[in-house]
């Protein structure tokens, strides 16, 4: 009995394409993330024309990106996004308007040594910067500056998390969850606006602070007052962070 030649004809046909579909190079998952159409300022009311969408592949995209317009129009940016970058709902909010004798700057804030964990935007607060000898690992010096404004606090540092935002990840009509929820940091960096022009700032030995707060405890009276020196606040800073200097 002669075998038909079209049976190795048709195996060799399925090994080919077996072989074909293992070596195809994958496709990657991808999303479509909202981005900036142009350059936008702080305080832009967000329209259609304002945004445009790309595809990324998953991996590059942001976690918290957007992926529909309509999402975010009628918002008002917080921050200056450029031509192409992302624009999540933490780039929303409140423009950031810095008065024309202050400069934002960056100071790195402990949580557990003060109230830096229920921070908000727009609040007035003092800092207390804290420096260590690094040939005794001492605190010998804290420097108090008052009436900064806060700019910026990084969610992560916040007490309470961010609400929580579902969004479109892709143009397929896709939800993706809400990004993970974070608990709050012991450390962050806080953005203040500080003077440009000189002000009163205390100045005192962490040794002196300690026993004016024990005087003024036994006698139940003030006790004598702390030193002070005339600094700009925004230099001050400045030199306190070039020191490694903590803050609270």
């Amino acid at each position: 009995m002669n075998r038909s030649p079209i049976l190795p004809i048709v195996l060799a046909l399925a090994t080919f394409a077996l072989l074909a579909l293992a070596l195809w190079p994958q496709e990657e998952p991808t999303n479509t993330i909202v981005v900036a159409g142009r350059d936008l300022g702080a305080g832009t009311i967000l329209a259609p024309s304002d945004l445009k969408t790309v595809t990324l592949p998953a991996d590059q995209a942001p976690a918290d990106a957007v992926g529909d317009v309509a999402l975010l129009v009628g918002e008002s940016l917080s921050v200056v996004r450029y031509s192409g970058e992302p624009v999540t709902p933490r780039h929303l909010g409140p423009a950031v308007i810095l008065a024309p004798d202050e400069r934002g700057i960056a100071v790195r804030v402990q949580a557990d040594t003060g109230l830096a964990g229920l921070l908000r935007p727009g609040m007035t607060v003092g800092v207390v910067a804290t420096l260590r000898d690094d040939m005794t690992n001492k605190v010998y010096a804290k420097s108090t500056l008052e009436n900064l404004r806060v700019l910026y606090v990084p969610p992560s540092f916040q007490a309470r998390s961010p609400q929580t935002v579902v969004y479109a990840s892709g143009g397929d009509g896709t939800y993706a969850p809400p990004p993970p929820v974070q608990e709050p940091v012991r450390e962050g960096v806080v953005v203040l606006a500080a003077g440009t022009l000189p002000e009163p700032v205390v100045y005192e030995e962490a040794e002196t602070i300690l026993l004016r707060a024990l005087a003024e405890e036994q006698s139940e009276a003030e006790g004598e007052p702390p030193d002070v020196m005339w600094a700009v606040p925004v230099e001050l800073l400045a030199a306190l962070n070039a020191a490694d200097a903590s803050f609270t």
